[in-house]
């Protein structure tokens, strides 16, 4: 008679907290329980609500990134449509080529940053929008080159290119997006005049491939922030460059595909960013529809 009442009184209390409005932490309310039945069925209620609570929580800081993000975007790109219309508007300051060329430079901004709104927007449904199989590294990193060559040509930066016609597994589209982020720094620090390396070494199960510029360099306090998101550095703030977001989607994007991404750099000296390739035997290769 005594358990019975235990229970009909917890699952009256419960009934009336299901059937009442709720304004307050459910988990607080619990009756409390009188059996070690009813103590279980609490502690399921408040492992449940933890989990939600962190799902909540990480909605809520996708959320505000992407609100981040967005505020980002819209003052980035708004700099090189000024910039363009500017250069329309005062025809007498500059020759018509030069005009076109640096009218063609802020569009190939505006692209960058539309490419890297794109991908960020994907970086959710990665896993429905890749497919990893065997590619020749030289190819997609050629590739990458080809893109940039107007800003190699005009900085009048020298490339070296060598050992990189090796196979690994990954993405082509996305490996060539991480790519552009990293070349587009090495050419933005890089005085006109300096160099960019591009080769691979191979050690073990694991190709890395080497980007490096005798360029600016990064400080000792600044390198270990260069993936974060929205992170721009001493140089970046001064030369208002950097817009703290390459870097960050190309970690995000490498770590996806199961790529490793450092970066080694001597302030004044060079900047070395190295994608690591191991050859894992349980890659899953998915085949093309």
């Amino acid at each position: 008679m005594l358990g019975y009442s235990f229970k009909y009184r917890y699952w009256k209390d419960m009934k009336e907290l299901v059937d009442g409005e709720i304004e307050e932490n459910i988990i607080e309310l619990l009756p409390k329980p009188r059996t070690s039945e009813q103590a279980f069925f609490n502690e399921l209620m408040r492992k449940k609500h933890r989990e939600e609570q962190k799902k909540i929580r990480a909605l809520e800081e996708k959320q505000e990134e992407y609100h981040d993000f967005i505020l980002y975007w819209v003052h980035e790109v708004k700099t090189p449509l000024v910039a363009s219309k500017m250069l329309i508007k005062n025809p007498d300051l500059n020759e018509t080529t030069t005009i076109f060329e640096k009218v063609d430079e802020e569009l190939d901004r505006v692209d960058q940053l539309v490419m890297q709104a794109l991908y960020f927007s994907r970086l959710d449904t990665f896993a429905k929008d890749y497919f990893i199989q065997e590619h020749n590294l030289g190819s997609v990193v050629r590739e990458a080159i080809k893109r940039h060559s107007k800003l190699f040509i005009s900085g009048r930066k020298k490339l070296t290119l060598s050992g990189s016609d090796v196979e690994v597994r990954t993405d082509s589209k996305w490996l060539g997006f991480i790519l552009d982020q990293i070349l587009s720094n090495a050419l933005k620090y890089t005085e006109s005049g300096g160099e960019i390396k591009i080769w691979c070494d191979t050690k073990a199960n694991t190709t890395r491939l080497h980007i490096r510029d005798n360029g600016r360099g990064i400080s000792p306090e600044d390198l270990p922030r260069v993936f974060e998101q929205g992170f721009t550095g001493v140089t970046g703030r001064q030369e208002k460059k950097a817009t703290g977001m390459g870097l960050y989607l190309a970690k995000q994007m490498s770590r996806k595909l199961g790529h490793a991404l450092e970066i080694r750099s001597e302030e004044g000296v060079y900047t070395d960013v190295i994608l690591s390739f191991e050859q894992k035997d349980d890659y899953l290769l998915i085949a093309k529809e």
